[in-house]
């Protein structure tokens, strides 16, 4: 009787990873914050010391996947840390998620954590009362305008004038050119434009 012999063959893989070299940020962040307040959100953070930080971009996202940018802040590079602060206006209900992407001087680059932040729209009530049959306009604010205007439905302005950041009650005459009907009253400055529809009736 033949005796057949099986040979097993074990090959061994060596299996060699190349690690790229990731530098260790040069940065700590200290805090990260946002609050929302009139249809924008004002985000704020910290850090304790930098080194070699090109900038900080800020990215939101309205579901918490999809990201896009808001803009950026460029990084100071103090020793000693630094405080950022960064507005973003925004047109939608409900809540917004925000991101920091920290990037340094060799574009390598890292996220913070995300921050969810609620957001309160603009009041829009800002005229009393909203059917004016004198010929004054009565607007009460809490927040800096610029300017105050009264426009028509189909968008002539029939008279502006300017606020220089005042706030609380104001008393404003209309101008005589201004007949009875529906109009626009806006108030804006450079970052954010309210609006409320009045109905103006002859005394």
């Amino acid at each position: 009787m033949r005796t057949k012999l099986v040979f097993f063959v074990i090959a061994t893989f060596t299996v060699t990873t190349s690690f790229l070299s990731v530098p260790i940020f040069q940065t700590k962040l200290l805090e990260f914050k946002a609050t929302s307040k009139n249809g924008s959100v004002g985000l704020t953070w910290r850090t304790e010391y930098e080194d070699n930080l090109l900038q900080f971009e800020v990215e939101y996202s309205r579901d918490g996947k999809n990201y896009q940018s808001a803009g950026i802040v460029h990084a100071t590079n103090s020793i000693t840390g630094n405080a950022y602060s960064f507005e973003h206006n925004i047109s939608y209900t409900s809540e917004a998620f925000y991101r920091l992407k920290i990037m340094d001087v060799t574009n390598h680059w890292q996220y913070s954590d995300v921050i969810i932040v609620p957001v309160e729209k603009t009041a829009r009530l800002f005229v009393y009362p909203s059917v004016i049959t004198t010929r004054m306009i009565t607007i009460i604010i809490n927040d800096p305008f610029d300017w105050v205007q009264v426009v028509s439905t189909n968008g002539t302005v029939m008279m502006k004038q300017n606020l220089s950041g005042k706030t609380g009650r104001m008393d404003i005459p209309l101008s005589p050119t201004i007949a009875s009907g529906i109009y626009i009253v806006q108030l804006g400055n450079q970052t954010t434009t309210i609006t409320q529809r009045i109905m103006i009736q002859q005394s």
